[in-house]
This record gives C-alpha cells, sequence and structure tokens, in this order.
C-alpha cells in the first residue's frame, strides 16, 4: 500500500514515543467536534450537488445524495478517484437517473473544488506571502512545473514525434468510427458521452446560484473549522491563528488530493512542513497531522459504512413500489 510506505517515511525518524505521548494527552474533545464540522460540511456538498442534478430533471432526496457521497469518500480510502464512480453509480441506482449524466455533475464539482483550492492559496500566499511562498512552491509550482519542464525540454525532435503519433491517432480514430458509426455499440458510446456532457452542462442552468456559491462558502468553511478547532487538542498548536488554520486547510488539501489511499504519507507530511513555517516543531506538528488526519478519516469510516448499510433499507420501499 502505497500511502502506508509514505507514512512509515514520514515516521520514521522523529520521536514515536514522544508523539505517542502527545496524542495520549491531546484533548480529544476538539477532534469530535471536527468530527461534526465535517458531518456539516457534507451536508451542504450534499445540498449542493443536488443542485447540479436538478437540472437534468431529476430531484434526488437528500439522504440518498448525502449517502452517496460519504460512500464515495470510503471507496476513496482504499482506491484514489474511485470515489468519483461509486457515489455516481449509487445514486443513479436509487435515483433511476443516467450514470453518465450523474458522473458529469461530479466532474463539475471537483472542478470547483479545485479552482476554490487553489484561489484559497493566493489567499494564503497574500496573507502569509515571507512564510507560505517556499511551501507553495515546494508542494505545488515546482511539481507541476518539472512536469512542464520535462515536456519543454525533450526538444524539436519530441514534439515531432508527439504531432505524428497524434496525427496517427485521430486518423486511425477517425477511421475506426466510419466503420462502426451506424453499430449499436457507436450509438451506445455516443448517447453515453452526450448525458455526460449533460450533467457538465448543469452548471450554467443552475436555479439559484447564489444558493449554490453559498452552499460552496459554507463547505470549505467547515473544512477550515475542522483544520482550526484541532489546533486546541494540543498546547503548542493552541496558539496559532486563523491564518495557520487555513493555511493547514489548504496545503492539507494538497494532501488529501494526491493519488494515494486517503491522503496517508502525503496529508502528515504537508500539514507537518506548515506548520513548521509558523514555529511549530516538527514531532508537534506531526502529532496535530495524525490527529487531524485520523479524524477525517475516522468520519468517513463511520458515515460511509453507515450510509452503504442503511441506504439499501432506507429506498427499500421506494424499489419494491
Amino acid at each position: 500500500m502505497v500511502g502506508t510506505f509514505l507514512f512509515w517515511l514520514v515516521i520514521r525518524n522523529q520521536d514515536l514515543e514522544e508523539i505517542r505521548s502527545k496524542l495520549v494527552n491531546a484533548n480529544w474533545w476538539w477532534a469530535l467536534l471536527a468530527l461534526m464540522f465535517g458531518f456539516i460540511s457534507n451536508v451542504f456538498r450534499a445540498l449542493r450537488w443536488n443542485m447540479l442534478i436538478q437540472p437534468l430533471g431529476f430531484n434526488p432526496k437528500l439522504k440518498n445524495t448525502f449517502g452517496a457521497v460519504m460512500v464515495g469518500y470510503l471507496a476513496n480510502l482504499a482506491i484514489p478517484r474511485l470515489g468519483e464512480i461509486s457515489r455516481s453509480a449509487m445514486l443513479a441506482n436509487y435515483e433511476k437517473a443516467p450514470m453518465n449524466k450523474i458522473f458529469g455533475t461530479v466532474v463539475v464539482e471537483r472542478i470547483i473544488d479545485v479552482l476554490t483550492i487553489f484561489f484559497l492559496l493566493f489567499i494564503v500566499l497574500l496573507l502569509e506571502y515571507s512564510k507560505m511562498s517556499s511551501m507553495a512552491n515546494t508542494y505545488v509550482f515546482q511539481p507541476v512545473g518539472v512536469k512542464l519542464s520535462l515536456l519543454f525540454s525533450q526538444g524539436i525532435i519530441f514534439y515531432l514525434f508527439v504531432t505524428l503519433l497524434f496525427a496517427l491517432v485521430l486518423f486511425a480514430c477517425w477511421f475506426f468510427i466510419t466503420r462502426i458509426k451506424n453499430t449499436r455499440y457507436y450509438l451506445k458510446v455516443k448517447e453515453m458521452m452526450r448525458g455526460f456532457l449533460d450533467g457538465i452542462k448543469t452548471i450554467g442552468n443552475l436555479n439559484n446560484r447564489n444558493l449554490f456559491l453559498l452552499y460552496t462558502v459554507l463547505i470549505w468553511f467547515m473544512y477550515f473549522m475542522m483544520s482550526y478547532v484541532c489546533f486546541f487538542s494540543f498546547q503548542q498548536t493552541s496558539g496559532l491563528g486563523v491564518v495557520a488554520g487555513l493555511a493547514v486547510m489548504v496545503f492539507g488539501g494538497f494532501g488529501w488530493a494526491a493519488p494515494v489511499q486517503g491522503g496517508f504519507g502525503t496529508y502528515h507530511a504537508i500539514v507537518t512542513q506548515s506548520l513548521f513555517v509558523f514555529g511549530i516543531e516538527n514531532d508537534d506538528g506531526l502529532a496535530y497531522a495524525i490527529l487531524a488526519h485520523a479524524t477525517q478519516v475516522f468520519g468517513m469510516l463511520v458515515f460511509g459504512l453507515l450510509s452503504l448499510l442503511l441506504l439499501p433499507i432506507l429506498n427499500r420501499k421506494r424499489k419494491e413500489a
């Protein structure tokens, strides 16, 4: 498991007994409060997702949308990005809606989340540029720059090869499509793609854009509160302010977004480094990261498993009808 290996890399040179002692003496009631904020954030996420689905002609029940969101998080703990497919399939099943259209709305949701976290990153850099610019460069801009530099450093032969390969692929696709365009398989795929695009287009057909924006703000405010209240679990981090909480939320979000099961290792490394920038020693920062991460994973496991078990029961009467 990649996440386990990365987590081991993070803790291997740390004083594990000291960190264990800090976790044992931590005030876990603040973690419980963070768990509550996490629950509320997912209620707002379910409400926002419903707004994207309604222009398709469906009005999902909140219990089904919320349950699908939680099952999606549960799936992501096993395989990164599986959650988007899992929650689309689950909601499509219980609401009798086309999965391709539902999946299109999930893609829109993810695009909005990416834009939001980069906007918040800009706010963090604006507020604490001297402290956070190095972090942003190391964990966000530099990885992107490396990928781009690899593309632009291969010379003209590389680009000619890519262009030729792209042209061959286009020709192969054109040749293949002209041969199968009248078959039922082609028509089925075409219909699926059309439904997927319909799902994406719902962002332009919202009934109440201001309410959609409000849900987005509330989702991320709850995420901020999850990070911030956990500061009070430890004496060493209890004095950190709002900006530190915002920075931990943003950079922790990039840790969660890494293609690793449940952000294991990546979240702990980036949050520990974020807190170090604000004067928190590595063992204290790692103790905080473990507590905050464990709280979120616990919520995903509990609410995800409950949703997986309860949704078939709650939808039994509807299915029988």
